[in-house]
Order: C-alpha cells, then sequence, then structure tokens
C-alpha cells in the first residue's frame, strides 16, 4: 500500500509516513521502502502496479508477467468426514486456486465420498489430478466470469420457485415438482460459498475487486445479503416438507384452507416484497425498498398474533403452526436483506469534506 511497509507480521502493520515531491515541475513521486523492493524482489527499472481502488487509496504491486496460484494443501491424516469437508470449504472461501489432498496412504473411499460432495457443492471447482494418495481440485473459473449480483438472483429465484412448488402441491399438484428439493437447497448453498469466496479474493486482489465492480464494504454486505437467501433457502426447505408431509398423510388435513388462511395471504405479501428488494439492488430505490420493508414487518406482527390466537384455540396443530411461522421467517430475512441493501445504497452516496471544505465525492 502506497505510504505503507509490507506487513511485519499477521498482527502488526507498520505506518511508513514519506513526503510527495515535484519533479519536472508537473510530476508528482514517492521512494518505496527499501524493505518492500528486497522482499519482493525489485530493481531499478522494474516496473511495477499502480492501482486506484474505488475507495480512492493507490495501491502499488510488482508487476508480474506470469499469473500465480494460490495452493492450499490438506492433509487426510487424522481427519474425519466432517473435519475434511470443513477444511475443503475453508479453502475454497479462502480463494484457493489448487486444493492438494494427500495422504501418508491411499485416500480412503468414505474422504473420496466427502471429496465429491465437496466438488458439487463448490461452483467452478473440478478433479485435475487423481492419484492412489494425492488428489488435486482446481478452479475452472475467473473470479470475475460471474457477477455478484447474479448470483444474488439467482439464489432469489430458487428460494421463491420452492415456496410456488410447494404450494402448488399443496392445492393438488403433482408431487413430482419437488422431487429436486434437495438438489435445489444445494445450488442456493453453492451460490452462497461462491458469493464468500469471491469477495474474500477481491479483499486480497485489488484487480478482483475492480472486476467484480464492488469496494470492500460492498463486497461483504454481497455476503451478508446471499446469507439472508441461504437462511431463506433452509426456511423454504422446510416449508416444502411440512407440506410433503402433510400429502402423504391425507387422511389428517392439518392444512385446511381455514387453519392457514393468514399465512397463506402473507406468503404474497413476503413474495411481493421480496422481489422489490432484489429489483433495487439494480434500480437502486431506497423509499422502495424502505416501503417493502414496513410491509414485512406489517406482516410479521399479524403472523405472530395468528400463531398466539392458534395456541389459544381448539383448532391449534404443529403442522398449520409451523406453516406460520416458516412464512414468519421468511418475512424476517427479506427484512435482513432489505436492511444489508440500504445501508450499501446509502453508503454509495458518501462525501467526504476536508477541513479546508473541499468535497469530494466517494
Amino acid at each position: 500500500m502506497f505510504g505503507i511497509e509490507a506487513p511485519q507480521s499477521s498482527s502488526s502493520t507498520t505506518i511508513d509516513h514519506r513526503k510527495l515531491q515535484v519533479t519536472g515541475g508537473s510530476t508528482y513521486i514517492v521512494s518505496l521502502p527499501k524493505k518492500w523492493i528486497t522482499k519482493n524482489n525489485l530493481k531499478a527499472s522494474d516496473f511495477v502496479n499502480i492501482e486506484q481502488l474505488n475507495n480512492g487509496n493507490i495501491q502499488i504491486t510488482p508487476y508480474q508477467t506470469k499469473a500465480k496460484k494460490n495452493v492450499i494443501e490438506i492433509n487426510t491424516q487424522g481427519k474425519d468426514d466432517s473435519s475434511l469437508y470443513v477444511c475443503l470449504v475453508g479453502a475454497y472461501l479462502a480463494g484457493a486456486d489448487v486444493i492438494k489432498i494427500s495422504s501418508e496412504e491411499k485416500i480412503s473411499v468414505k474422504h473420496r465420498r466427502t471429496i465429491r460432495k465437496f466438488i458439487r457443492e463448490a461452483r467452478g471447482m473440478d478433479l485435475s489430478g487423481d492419484y492412489e494418495n494425492i488428489l488435486y481440485i482446481a478452479s475452472l473459473m475467473k473470479q470475475n466470469e460471474l457477477p455478484l449480483k447474479f448470483s444474488l438472483h439467482r439464489m432469489y429465484l430458487l428460494v421463491t420457485q420452492i415456496v410456488e412448488d410447494a404450494l402448488s402441491v399443496l392445492d393438488g399438484e403433482d408431487l413430482d415438482i419437488l422431487s429436486d428439493l434437495e438438489e435445489r437447497e444445494r445450488q442456493i448453498d453453492a451460490r452462497r460459498l461462491l458469493i464468500a469466496r469471491q469477495v474474500a479474493m477481491s479483499l486480497q486482489s485489488s484487480s478482483v475487486e475492480r472486476s467484480l465492480g464492488v469496494d470492500h464494504f460492498q463486497g461483504m454486505e454481497h455476503v451478508s445479503m446471499a446469507r439472508a437467501l441461504e437462511r431463506m433457502g433452509d426456511h423454504a426447505n422446510s416449508f416444502a416438507n411440512i407440506i410433503l408431509r402433510q400429502r402423504e398423510n391425507p387422511g389428517r388435513n392439518l392444512l385446511r384452507n381455514d387453519l392457514i388462511q393468514t399465512p397463506r395471504h402473507h406468503l404474497m405479501t413476503w413474495k411481493n416484497a421480496l422481489k422489490k428488494i432484489i429489483h433495487n439492488t439494480n434500480s437502486k430505490d431506497i423509499s422502495s425498498i424502505i416501503e417493502a420493508k414496513q410491509e414485512l414487518h406489517i406482516a410479521i406482527k399479524d403472523l405472530e398474533m395468528f400463531e398466539e390466537d392458534l395456541i389459544d384455540s381448539n383448532k391449534y396443530n404443529i403442522s398449520s403452526f409451523r406453516f406460520s411461522e416458516k412464512t414468519r421467517r421468511l418475512c424476517a430475512y427479506s427484512i435482513d436483506l432489505a436492511e444489508t441493501l440500504i445501508n450499501m445504497l446509502m453508503a454509495s452516496r458518501i462525501s467526504i469534506f476536508t477541513e479546508e471544505g473541499k468535497l469530494f465525492e466517494h
């Protein structure tokens, strides 16, 4: 970073203040720290990259003619399936281009099954080398190939389609339209992981940040929005399973229209409000997002009253209660999504005043 020496340790950074100088009457120059020059094997007349970041700062990095690949090695020794999977996800989120999986002995069948599961759920990753005691998983996708907003929109479509299909099944549609329920939930999770990976890489590389078209703050807010949509996906999946169990036991109609009229009405409130919020990730109409948020707050209060009345009545059953609860949670996570989007849009309007009263647009 301009004016900052390379980190001395993982927990501290030394600030080095240097004066700007003028040469040739119009060109400003500043000297670079010798330690940084030595660490990066640079010498006089070598090129460096000078990049202006979205926040107005300048970053100087060594010029490289060959692209570097981030490699993370994971040894399976002493790891159960769960631990191995967590390590694989961690490597993916850290931005590894290549994950090397090694073992002192032959990689077990169970570990290979876990690795296949990870590849299914980690978008853009695939096996590039398969040996008895070593596996290589490589990224096949550039990090800027899939815009963050595209992934968010895909998650939104998957969530709303699950709820719509579940309601169709409740109304008598064939159960087969929910036969891929688990696959759809995996796709939602995979998109969330991809967004987290892209943002993590943008924090490490200004070129990735620039290609994604977001600054650090916007990147982290996209992660928050993806997390809210992932949680909605979890509740949409549970919602669909409530209806599937009802269809499997038609003798006890626990989801009659007279029992779920209120939550079913507010499912439309949720769907319309969420559509408005997602649409405004592009149009950026804050007043429209606030309106959607207020509609969702009213729906939640109404659902809470409905659930209290349901418990007090002789019509109470766990299925109708959970039908309402899942609707309420979908509304609550949509509010989280709206608030995050409002924060991001407001941050984009920041202007900076200097002590001299000069205005600089963010």
